[in-house]
């Protein structure tokens, strides 16, 4: 398996692929379509990294991180973004992972995590990663289980989680 730290924007000529990857996932778990191309274009523009999971030529995952501002932005926000500043987080330095698709075929083998683990660290001037709007329980779940996933409050009913990024890889 190989993995590649990208800018979201280099990777387009892949939005297809990945895309196809998209609809496996959502359809494997009975979740309702996405438009995942204009996702991706909105991603890239507005400057996301991303790392892609390669198994020789084939590309079977991508997780994207953008700037946390671009996630919190709703009133129901406020109670978390106070208790990390009271916890000494600096906002501007928090990313969000998000988009985390990784092809059926290869689920069970530990990839979503080597994958996220990639994606945390394309981005340098992030210190820590905020995990949340899970789309399935199983999902928040394997979050709650992550080394170092603090649980820094919840909304809409769903925990929310902060991980600390470590640059070793």
């Amino acid at each position: 398996m190989r993995y590649e730290q990208i800018q979201l924007a280099d990777a387009a000529s892949q939005f297809e692929t990945i895309a196809e990857i998209v609809t496996a996932v959502r359809e494997t778990k009975g979740l309702p379509p996405t438009d995942a191309m204009a996702a991706l274009e909105s991603f890239a523009k507005r400057g996301d990294t991303a790392a892609l999971a390669w198994e020789g030529d084939r590309l079977i995952g991508c997780v994207c991180l953008g700037a946390c501002h671009h996630f919190i932005t709703d009133p129901d926000w406020v109670p978390l973004k106070v208790r990390m500043i009271r916890d000494g987080i600096d906002l501007a330095k928090v990313g969000c992972t998000h988009f985390v698709y990784l092809h059926p075929d290869y689920w069970g083998q530990g990839l979503t995590l080597a994958l996220t683990d990639q994606v945390r660290r394309s981005n340098p001037k992030f210190t820590h990663t905020l995990l949340h709007g899970f789309a399935t329980k199983e999902l928040e779940d394997w979050a709650a289980g992550l080394d170092g996933a603090v649980e820094v409050g919840s909304r809409r009913r769903q925990a929310v989680f902060l991980r600390s990024i470590s640059r070793a890889s």
